[in-house]
């Protein structure tokens, strides 16, 4: 008995979501401000939206996954199933007033799927990251009497999103969905204090290893509205509730002395708290967006979300947090996809800009950031399955106040493959 390629299609989808789920907690970063709050935030890495400067709130496609906005889910055609997947990989040059350095890293981005349940349902699932840490820091002071102190400070893991969404058409203009997702992960942060040039002196060390889980819900609006011939106006809305995520803690502080071969000998355990229980405050976020887009040639939008920082604790505990706000711009065009004598006619061209404040607050400064973006859909001959590639030249911080300006340039590679599965076979 032959078996058909289409039959294994869905397990070998369900074997690469399996292998992607184990793999995420091999990601790693480098981000000194990585070390706040929960982490680097990853708002939107998929390779179609990110190449558009992260727009997402008002933009709708048949042929991708687009999470930002979950009742964007509602344009997925009812007999067809969408896949998207991707890498990234990526290049930051940290700056301050004394130094440059540069490092590189590369990871699984995201996996997404999307399906009709029927022709008002329809349905995504995605494993994508929520947040990274990744972070090592050294700072050298001089004292009179104890000579040099070290303070080195590092960190890694993050918080891994996994979801469930789902989209109603309520009217043929007008859409909701809802995403909800659990949240799951691991922080561990270490603060060193070492003293170089003392034989005697005793070092100390204190470690937070901090595990989180729970769920975690945003809804989402979208109207669309015929301008005139083929041309749309496509208007939306996000919201996610702020939560109380179910966290843990095991604190270690210590003492120890370093041999000549920079051994650790320990000495006093100071503290230590196994299992201590405690929330973690994810706030409130809002957002609206608009986009036009001509079918099949051209689209074009802007999106802007506010989160409630301010309001961000972990443990009882408040960090150097405050309001966030982004601004993303951004579109595409394909010269003529109907032109298959031409393939550069065919390939969709992308291009974005974002700017925004982070939530992050250090020294007297609020560190903002900015991004310029660009990409392009590579169509494969004969299907509407395409090859994203794309990148990002970004800038967060400053050297004011002896901060640190992060450069990076991110490379992002990922498949959109749209096929019909659910069509009623006819027998004559």
């Amino acid at each position: 008995m032959s078996i058909k390629p289409y039959s294994l299609r869905l397990p070998i989808l369900i074997c690469l979501f399996c292998l992607n789920l184990s793999l995420f907690s091999q990601i790693q970063i480098v981000s000194p401000y990585s070390r706040f709050g929960i982490g680097d935030l990853s708002d939107n890495n998929n390779a179609y939206n990110l190449t558009m400067g992260q727009l997402g709130i008002g933009l709708r496609s048949p042929y991708h996954v687009n999470f930002t906005n979950p009742a964007s889910y509602g344009a997925f055609d009812s007999l067809s199933l969408v896949f998207d997947g991707g890498l990234t990989g990526e290049f930051v040059s940290l700056t301050s007033d004394y130094q440059s350095v540069s490092r590189n890293y590369a990871s699984l981005g995201y996996l997404l799927f999307g399906m009709p349940i029927n022709r008002w349902w329809k349905t995504s699932l995605g494993l994508l990251p929520f947040s990274d840490v990744g972070y090592s820091v050294a700072n050298y002071e001089e004292y009179p009497n104890s000579g040099t102190v070290v303070r080195l400070y590092t960190g890694s893991g993050g918080i891994s999103r996994l979801y469930w969404g789902n989209a109603f058409t309520i009217r043929k203009k007008l859409s909701f969905g809802a995403n909800i997702s659990y949240l799951f992960g691991s922080m561990d942060r270490e603060a060193r204090v070492l003293f170089p040039d003392s034989v005697y002196a005793m070092n100390f060390k204190e470690v937070y290893y901090v595990t989180m889980k729970d769920l975690y819900f945003n809804f989402g609006a979208q109207y669309r509205a015929k301008i005139k011939n083929d041309i749309f106006l496509n208007l939306g809305a996000v919201y996610s509730p702020s939560i109380n995520m179910a966290a843990k803690t095991d604190i270690f502080a210590a003492t120890f002395q370093l041999n000549s071969s920079g051994v650790e000998s320990p000495r006093d355990t100071l503290a230590f708290t196994e299992g201590y229980k405690g929330k973690i405050v994810i706030p409130t976020m809002i957002g609206g967006g608009f986009s036009f887009d001509r079918t099949d040639k051209w689209v074009i939008g802007v999106d802007y979300k506010w989160q409630n920082w301010e309001k961000f604790r972990a443990f009882d505990l408040s960090d150097s947090l405050v309001n966030s706000w982004q601004v993303n711009v951004g579109g595409e065009i394909t010269p003529n996809i109907d032109n298959y004598n031409n393939y550069l006619a065919r390939v969709h061209y992308r291009l974005g800009f974002n700017y925004g404040q982070t939530y992050l607050h250090l020294r007297g400064q609020n560190l903002n950031e900015y991004a310029i973006t660009f990409g392009f859909g590579l169509p494969l001959r004969g299907m509407k399955t395409m090859l994203n590639v794309g990148g990002v030249y970004g800038v967060r911080g400053t050297t004011a106040n002896q901060l640190i300006r992060e450069s990076y340039f991110k490379i992002v590679v990922g498949f959109s493959i749209y096929e019909r599965w659910f069509v009623k076979r006819k027998y004559f």
